[in-house]
């Protein structure tokens, strides 16, 4: 799989989320938004543009001190083909997108992971979002 179409489909991935959920930032004063929450719904729209592979989030990656990455795609129950790890910000600060890239870059492209893409994406609460992806080379 090629950068750039793992850049389009996290980027319409973005966007059908928040198609298909408008009122995906509508809660009551008793309520709040969590970036946990919103990867979840994100996840779901990923997974769709990666049929042939595994999406799973926050899951525990013990031989890396039970760090967890935010969205992973993969193929469970082997290390040898790892795609893409993703990790989700809300309304992130440009200097925390860069802590991301910096824990994909050290994290998972230089252990026995070695996911062969990372991204970066910040959702926005006014409906937008920024996605990064670059590739473990």
């Amino acid at each position: 799989m090629k950068k750039m179409k793992i850049e389009v489909s996290l980027k319409q991935a973005c966007t059908s989320l928040f198609k298909n959920q408008p009122n995906l930032y509508s809660f009551t004063s008793l309520t709040g938004q969590t970036e946990w929450n919103l990867t979840h719904h994100l996840s779901n729209e990923i997974r769709t543009f990666f049929e042939d592979y595994d999406c799973d989030l926050d899951i525990s990656k013990r031989n890396l001190g039970n760090k967890r990455p935010d969205i992973v795609i993969h193929k469970r129950d082997s290390n040898t083909d790892n795609l893409l790890v993703v990790e989700v910000k809300r309304n992130g600060k440009k200097s925390k997108i860069n802590d991301d890239i910096k824990k994909i870059k050290i994290d998972w492209f230089n252990s026995d992971l070695s996911y062969h893409f990372g991204a970066t994406i910040n959702l926005k609460d006014d409906m937008d979002f920024e996605v990064k992806v670059f590739e473990n080379k």
